[in-house]
């Protein structure tokens, strides 16, 4: 059985928010450095591509948004896929 640290602090709004921060230039470090397609190492095994590393990061700020939300806070990042796509109309 692992051993769970268990913990009663509740992290704040900000201190998540500073965590998303610390994602979000993690992500443009290691996005501006990856290659456009996924590469393999022979001594590391797989590098991964740009889109990886922004798939990757984009699952760690919604997991930090889930947390939000539980501990009744407002989102701290804006997630450009959440927004709802409209369709448009024909012009007569």
């Amino acid at each position: 059985m692992t051993d769970v640290k268990k913990t009663d602090h509740i992290p704040t709004r900000d201190e998540l928010k500073a965590r998303a921060g610390r994602v979000f230039h993690k992500m443009m470090d290691d996005a501006s450095n990856a290659g456009s397609k996924r590469e393999w190492n022979r001594f590391t095994g797989q590098i991964p591509s740009k889109n990886d590393v922004i798939r990757a990061a984009q699952a760690d700020l919604r997991l930090l948004n889930d947390l939000c939300k539980a501990f009744g806070y407002k989102n701290i990042w804006a997630d450009p896929d959440a927004e709802e796509v409209k369709m448009g109309e024909l012009e007569a």
